[in-house]
């Protein structure tokens, strides 16, 4: 594969973020169904977050049942996008207002939100897929996490105390996703660096009769 315009064919289009999202979830529904061993599943994720044009993209599913070219991406999400792709990335206090992807691919992601402002909402939807790598996600004390991931050879470890019941008014960190021979990891950071999300969580707990 070339990146370079003019070694494409005519007529090639680009694909985009959403389509290789889509061939991704495609891949992992195959192999849910046995249709692809680990091995394989682990080379056409690869591929797949490495095609550049939509034909590179449909090639990878060829072979499998009612394979068929990507559709054309719909209007943007608005997420914030965070890829650690054969490499460690780290961030810290992304904007959480339109959800956030978190994807490692042969490498680390940690991202820190802590610090970030709550969404007006009161909650968030992360989407990570954790593949030959890992995804480490830092929330701060008092958010309440709802994990729906899957995994294939790989774990999903909530380290929080989240999950013991706190408010029902504390901010929503939903999880969706998959590790596939990698782990998606939530946790507390060792200091306690909530001021944003504490200030949204009393202002709840002050409106309430």
């Amino acid at each position: 594969m070339t990146s370079d315009p003019a070694a494409r064919k005519p007529g090639s289009v680009l694909a985009s973020d959403a389509e290789r999202e889509d061939m991704i979830e495609r891949l992992r529904e195959a192999a849910a169904e046995g249709r692809l061993t680990l091995e394989e599943l682990a080379e056409r994720y690869e591929a797949a977050y490495l095609a550049r044009t939509r034909e590179e993209l449909a090639s990878i599913a060829a072979d499998l049942p009612d394979a068929a070219a990507p559709p054309p991406a719909g209007a943007a999400t608005g997420q914030r996008a965070f890829k650690a792709v054969f490499g460690d990335l780290t961030a810290s206090s992304p904007d959480l207002a339109k959800g956030i992807e978190a994807t490692a691919v042969f490498g680390d992601l940690t991202l820190d939100l802590c610090a970030s402002p709550a969404p007006p909402s009161g909650g968030v939807t992360i989407n990570a897929r954790a593949i030959v790598g890992d995804v480490h996600l830092l929330l701060p004390e008092g958010v309440r996490v709802e994990m729906h991931c899957g995994k294939v050879f790989g774990d999903l470890r909530d380290l929080t105390r989240a999950h013991s019941g706190p408010d029902a008014t504390a901010p929503a960190i939903r999880i969706t996703g998959s590790a596939v021979l990698g782990d998606i990891v939530v946790a507390h950071p060792s200091s306690d660096r909530r001021t944003y999300w504490q200030k949204w969580l009393d202002e709840r707990r002050g409106s309430r009769p």
